[in-house]
C-alpha cells in the first residue's frame, strides 16, 4: 500500500454507539499513524448513551458530564488519555448563558485529570444536531506508537 496512510476508525460500544445505528454516516473517531506517530481524531461528540439515546435532559451539568465520559472511552480505547489531547473545539448552543458553567467543569475535569498542560481550544455557539443537545466537543490526540505497534 505505498502512498497509503494508515488509518482505522474507532469506536467504543460500551459507552455510545454507532452512528449508522441512528441513520448518521460518521464514524466516532479516526486513528491515523504517522511513521511513529498516532493521530486520534475524534468527531463531534455530545451527551448520548450506549443506544444513541440523548442523556441528561436539558441538564448542561449532566451533559457535559456525559460527552466528556464519552470522549474518555473512545481515546481510552486507543491507549489515550487526556494527557494526549492536544486540542478540542467545543460548541455550546448558548454561549452567553452557558460558557462560565462550561468552564468551570472544564476545568475542575482537566485538574482531577493532573493535566499540566490543558489542550489549545476553541469554543463558539452552534445550533447542534439535535433539538434538546446544549453541548458538543470535537477532540483531537497525539501519541508515540509503541515500538512493538504494526
Amino acid at each position: 500500500m505505498t502512498g497509503k496512510i494508515a488509518k482505522k476508525r474507532i469506536s467504543a460500544p460500551g459507552a455510545l454507539n454507532e452512528p449508522i445505528e441512528y441513520g448518521s454516516s460518521f464514524s466516532r473517531g479516526m486513528r491515523v499513524e504517522l511513521g511513529e506517530l498516532s493521530l486520534l481524531f475524534i468527531s463531534g461528540t455530545a451527551s448520548v448513551d450506549e443506544k444513541g439515546r440523548m442523556y441528561g435532559g436539558r441538564d448542561l451539568s449532566a451533559q457535559l458530564r456525559r460527552t466528556f465520559e464519552n470522549i474518555s472511552a473512545l481515546i481510552r480505547s486507543e491507549g489515550a488519555d487526556w494527557h494526549d489531547i492536544v486540542q478540542t473545539r467545543c460548541y455550546l448552543k448558548n454561549i452567553k448563558r452557558d460558557y462560565a458553567r462550561f468552564n468551570l467543569f472544564r476545568t475542575d475535569f482537566y485538574k482531577k485529570q493532573k493535566l499540566r498542560v490543558s489542550p489549545a481550544s476553541v469554543c463558539v455557539e452552534a445550533n447542534l444536531c439535535r433539538p434538546g443537545l446544549l453541548f458538543e466537543m470535537e477532540a483531537i490526540a497525539l501519541l508515540r506508537r509503541p515500538p512493538h505497534h504494526k
